[in-house]
């Protein structure tokens, strides 16, 4: 009995100390950095910097009261690392913001992606003119037509610095085609990060 009762006893101290423990930031609080990889300050950082630049850039000559319809496609990772739930949230971040601006609608990437996988299409065949237009075709056909679609790409470069010592350097671009002319206008944000 004394066993059962000692074993019990110790018991939820071990599973407390294999469980993780999480807290709810307060905003005033920087994000953290990845130890490892990307991270929240890093990724932050880069879709801030990339979403305001396209914003100032392109919209700022356009009148708010006519807003294009843009699509917004996933982010293609052409990273050293895995996105993992980065991925949509990624995604979602620079909707939301291109659809904050008051200049843009943007469309779910739920029609998105039927788009693409109806007309049987990678995002790089939309730059072939005729099978764009499939994909917009489809778009129409559920009555979201596209004006402008956004193709954000994440990279990065790494440079090794000796045992455990790298620097990595993220480069979120953000480019914007235009339908009706085909003419593209790129913007993108670097952030470099120390490895240790």
């Amino acid at each position: 009995m004394k066993k059962l009762l000692s074993v019990l006893c110790v018991l939820p101290v071990l599973v407390s100390c294999a469980m993780p423990a999480g807290r709810i930031m307060k905003r005033s609080e920087p994000d953290s950095v990845g130890s490892r990889a990307a991270g929240a300050a890093t990724f932050d950082q880069l879709l801030r910097g990339a979403v305001n630049k396209l914003l100032l850039s392109h919209g700022a000559s356009r009148e708010a009261a006519i807003k294009l319809s843009v699509a917004v496609l996933r982010v293609e990772n052409a990273s050293a690392e895995e996105l993992g739930d980065w991925q949509e949230q990624i995604f979602d971040k620079i909707s939301t913001s291109v659809n904050e601006s008051g200049r843009y609608q943007t469309i779910s990437l739920r029609y998105i992606d039927a788009g693409l996988r109806e007309s049987r299409l990678r995002r790089d065949d939309l730059f072939i003119p005729a099978k764009r237009r499939v994909f917009l075709d489809v778009l129409e056909a559920a009555k979201v037509p596209a004006q402008v679609l956004i193709f954000p790409k994440l990279t990065t470069g790494t440079t090794e610095l000796g045992p455990k010592r790298a620097q990595r350097n993220y480069l979120l671009t953000l480019e914007l085609v235009d339908i009706s002319t085909g003419r593209d206008f790129r913007v993108s944000e670097e952030v470099r990060k120390a490895y240790r």
